[in-house]
């Protein structure tokens, strides 16, 4: 008798620990909170068809959080602590502005409504007109393209077809060029012209193609590759495997002198003679100096590792990472840039890579 009563002690004090630890945790749960939301554009319409994240900061510890927006165009994010929060939704281009909100109030244990009104970008709205939007559209429409790595006839990895990198939200936190203090005061300058990028001139985008928010084409034979991409001028590259050694003297070009040698399956693309106005990569000198990576783990995913290394304008290397898919049922398609476009549309009469 005396033993059942011990059991029932020992059961009742076992329940209520439990009880407690759920109630702890009820509670705990119970203090975090959420916020969701829609995509407006200026019209009043929910924006659809997107997916890139939405992130939230919070002001104190600094930690993240994010969520994919639905293609209904809807966000949520949950298991909010309460406090204060800056929030941004970045765009890749060029349909919307990236939308940024400071001290976003979030109440313990609430669920918080907030819309995102986003403001037109550069194409102002035009349907079809954004580079992101259509990377989307196109990567979905491929289909299931997952497969082994295929492979040249010598067994190095063959980087041939159609890619289009994944949209760039690395708006959120996004690195810059590590600048010495003469080229940030020079790239300040340039910023505060408020001069419409190279692209508006009819002059190349980026010193590497694959930076860029349009689809591209890699030709690969055993000696060479060739780039060819949409919407940039000029739309093409040459990549040589042949063996041979960066030229000592090259007149200086936008897309300088590139090439390749192969570490394993990964293959090393090195460029220099780029000329000091060359775009992408920030305030720099001739010497600049651009290493690319590229893997291609499985056959629809290629990985894109690109350093850049300038001596007399950067404090130290700089290094981005970039994410493509296959596309299959797509080509590259002509551009031709409307030379003498009428520039009194322009801040600047002509473009200026300097100040």
């Amino acid at each position: 008798m005396l033993q059942n009563k011990k059991n029932i002690k020992f059961i009742a004090s076992a329940l209520l620990f439990f009880a407690t630890l759920c109630s702890q945790s009820a509670l705990s749960q119970n203090d975090t909170a959420s916020i969701t939301g829609n995509l407006i554009d200026p019209n009043g319409s929910v924006i659809t068809g997107l997916s890139t994240p939405v992130f939230m900061t919070h002001t104190e510890s600094g930690e993240n959080f994010q969520s994919n927006v639905s293609l209904e165009g809807q966000y949520e994010i949950s298991g909010l602590p309460a406090g204060t929060y800056d929030l941004i939704f970045p765009s890749s281009c060029c349909m919307y502005m990236t939308y940024s909100q400071e001290s976003v109030e979030i109440p313990e244990g609430q669920a918080v409504r907030l819309d995102l009104n986003l403001g037109w970008h550069i194409n102002l709205g035009t349907i079809g007109d954004d580079p992101g939007m259509l990377a989307e559209d196109m990567i979905n429409q491929s289909g299931d393209l997952s497969g082994p790595t295929p492979r040249m006839p010598d067994g190095k990895p063959d980087f041939s077809g159609l890619w289009y990198n994944l949209p760039d939200t690395r708006g959120f936190g996004a690195s810059r060029a590590p600048l010495q203090p003469w080229a940030a005061d020079i790239q300040e300058q340039l910023n505060d012209l408020g001069q419409q990028g190279s692209a508006s001139y009819c002059l190349p985008q980026s010193a590497v193609l694959s930076t860029l928010i349009f689809p591209y084409k890699f030709i690969q034979t055993d000696d060479l590759i060739v780039q060819l991409i949409e919407f940039v001028t000029p739309g093409f590259r040459q990549i040589f495997l042949d063996g041979r050694s960066r030229p000592d003297i090259w007149n200086p070009s936008w897309y300088g002198h590139s090439v390749g040698h192969w570490e394993g399956d990964t293959l090393v693309v090195e460029s220099t003679g780029f000329n000091e106005i060359t775009t992408g990569f920030g305030i720099h000198t001739e010497a600049l100096t651009i290493t690319e990576r590229y893997t291609r783990p499985q056959n629809n995913v290629l990985l894109i590792e690109i350093t850049a290394e300038d001596p007399e304008a950067y404090t130290e290397t700089w290094t981005r990472n970039y994410e493509a898919r296959l596309v299959k049922g797509q080509e590259i398609l002509e551009f031709v840039c409307a030379e003498g476009n009428d520039t009194s549309l322009f801040a600047q009469p002509v473009w200026r890579g300097r100040p």
